[in-house]
């Protein structure tokens, strides 16, 4: 670790949070509610995407569980590649796939397309989850860090709660694709405000 690093982490650690600091951690924040949307989303949709292809249990089990084998695996490979490529650019492309997985599951024609999708979907939540709680970390100072870290762990929760009463509504009104669609767009425009504002860690 350089002295100009070192330097800038005590100063980190020892100053007043600056509100471009607490702008990361509300961005990690909304990475985290996303996360608990878009990973939730086929819960929210089930019985209508079974219904539509005649799904059995195990089939639909097959589906529940292809988002969490892609957050496993987003976890294990894309995560360590923040140490080869930072921080930022990992956390660019793990919204990148999450948001191209919520697009290809809101066009699926056949239901083993969104078993894939879901995989790519839950590759990007892994590695956001790992991203994000890195960067909260590391730009928090620390009389505030666990208070920082509460406020992007609340982020998930909140994503689930708030998407399922929004999976409700939409559902209720344009069917069960438009679930996906609104959490790529949702997830296609916070990759815009993170290329242009999330910084290195």
């Amino acid at each position: 670790m350089t002295q100009h690093s070192l330097s800038l982490r005590e100063k980190i650690e020892q100053s007043p949070m600056s509100g471009y600091q607490w702008m990361i951690v509300v961005m990690a924040a909304i990475m985290n509610l996303l996360d608990g949307f878009d990973v939730l989303a086929l819960a929210f949709t089930a019985t209508a995407i079974r219904g539509e292809f005649g799904l059995s249990g195990v089939e639909l089990g097959y589906l529940l569980s292809a988002g969490l084998f892609g957050m496993t695996a987003g976890s294990l490979f894309l995560a360590p590649l923040a140490d080869k490529i930072g921080r930022r650019p990992l956390l660019l492309i793990a919204v990148f796939l999450s948001a191209i997985g919520m697009l290809g599951s809101a066009f699926i024609t056949e239901y083993e397309m969104l078993g894939f999708w879901r995989v790519m979907t839950g590759l990007g939540v892994g590695g956001i989850l790992v991203g994000t709680n890195v960067i909260t970390s590391e730009y928090s100072s620390r009389k505030w860090r666990s208070f920082a870290i509460s406020v992007y762990a609340a982020g998930f929760g909140i994503g689930a709660v708030l998407g399922g009463m929004f999976a409700v509504m939409l559902q209720g009104e344009y069917g069960w694709r438009a679930v996906f669609l609104a959490g790529a767009i949702l997830t296609g425009l916070l990759l815009v405000v993170l290329f242009i504002w999330l910084p290195e860690s």
